[in-house]
């Protein structure tokens, strides 16, 4: 899989370290929105973060977040379903995980840990199952969620004081107040495929944990990464390992809001089209390649937005730190510097100024065009190969307003770009 600042540490595989979580995740009675009394569970919940609303392209309204579970019993555990329910409407389903579902959307906090058939956390051990819980429209966005889970184990546990078969509904998560920003496009042009990015599917963004600074980070939550198709639905012409067969290789980056420059790095080399860096070759720092990170409000609160893997020489000429950006501005060109196996753009907001050790928040585009969406994961492998994109069906040309772009959109830009 094509890996793009994709985990500073690792990837599906998660954290090493973390701290086991119990804060946050006292059980609730089934259908009732009260703590149940000293129930004892073996596996803790708790939620990652309050998670911020955004509409997607599809209409819904998506909060991505994450739970941490940590196994406290002497055998293991395995997570056969998650529901995540809106508090005051138990009911009415946000989203929901089951068998091999919740497999593809756990890790066990271990680093190179393979995904299996089952979502299964050791004794002692730690997990992540990824959440996308959606709603159909603004008015439906749920005050809190809480989750309805099921473990099993071989025996009963504690003497007893378990049961080898647990369905509890535990972790109350307040649903963040914190408006999902709206920014311009970073770009301009036509056929821009989202490649890696949120939100049902865990793809290498959605799916990147960095155990950093003593926190656990989930900076890409909301990435994502753009490669540009040509008329002919191809990334590139000529020979996959040229910089020179991607025709939109150096295409101008601008500024998505008005905004300082807090952080810029300039003369890292390009990498070889389809050889992806080694993890362990190349320093934290260097991650994100040439790049700028740029604080911006909106409605009254700070932000931070990410233009990674730019060009070498570009961003020095046209930006400097502690500059103030107006919307549109160029800050450099689009590159292939960092950790990154094709030319492309990887954009993402979040809560901090450094593009590892933050929380991803996710964001909107003022305007823009669907132009149609991949018709599988498979086209992604397909297109980086060097064959046509395939359309789905049924997707049809949609103008869009302050929508995220979700994996596997091919949108238009426009060519002038303003803040809503």
């Amino acid at each position: 899989m094509w890996r793009v600042l994709a985990s500073a540490v690792l990837t599906s595989a998660v954290l090493a370290g973390v701290v086991g979580l119990s804060g946050g995740s006292a059980a609730v009675a089934r259908g009732s929105g009260h703590p149940a009394r000293d129930q004892v569970t073996a596996v803790s919940v708790a939620p990652s973060i309050s998670p911020v609303p955004v509409q997607g392209t599809d209409g819904r309204i998506h909060m991505p977040y994450e739970l941490l579970l940590v196994n406290f019993g002497t055998d293991p555990a395995t997570i056969d379903s998650v529901r995540a329910l809106d508090r005051a409407h138990p009911a009415r389903v946000l989203d929901s995980l089951s068998g091999s579902q919740v497999a593809s959307h756990f890790a066990v906090a271990q680093i190179a840990t393979a995904p299996g058939p089952q979502a299964v956390l050791g004794p002692g051990q730690e997990g992540i199952v990824w959440l996308d819980a959606t709603v159909p429209s603004w008015a439906d966005v749920p005050r809190t969620i809480v989750h309805r889970v099921r473990v099993t184990f071989p025996t009963g546990q504690a003497g007893g004081l378990v049961p080898a078969d647990v369905t509890v509904t535990v972790a109350p998560t307040a649903v963040s107040r914190l408006p999902a920003p709206v920014v311009a496009p970073p770009l301009a042009g036509t056929r821009w495929f989202d490649a890696n990015g949120c939100c049902q599917i865990v793809t290498a963004h959605r799916g990147s944990v960095n155990p950093l600074d003593g926190r656990t980070n989930f900076p890409e939550r909301s990435a994502i990464d753009f490669i540009k198709l040509d008329d002919h639905d191809r990334l590139f012409t000529g020979p996959a390992t040229r910089i020179s067969s991607y025709r939109y290789y150096g295409t101008p980056v601008t500024a998505a809001a008005d905004g300082e420059v807090v952080e810029l790095r300039d003369g890292l080399p390009d990498q070889v089209p389809t050889i992806e860096p080694p993890l362990g070759g190349l320093p934290l720092a260097d991650f994100a390649g040439n790049h700028v990170i740029e604080r911006f409000t909106y409605q009254g609160h700070t932000y931070y937005a990410l233009y990674a893997h730019m060009k070498p020489g570009s961003v020095r000429a046209h930006v400097r730190l502690g500059e103030h950006l107006r919307v549109g501005q160029q800050v450099g060109q689009l590159g292939n510097s960092g950790n990154s196996a094709a030319p492309h753009l990887h954009f993402q907001v979040m809560d901090r100024p450094s593009a590892l050790a933050s929380q991803g928040i996710p964001y909107a585009f003022d305007r823009f065009l669907l132009r149609g969406r991949a018709a599988s994961e498979d086209v992604v492998t397909d297109v980086l190969a060097g064959r046509r994109f395939t359309y789905a069906r049924g997707v049809r040309p949609k103008p869009q307003r302050c929508r995220l772009p979700l994996y596997l959109d091919l949108v238009d830009f426009p060519r002038t770009a303003r803040p809503w």
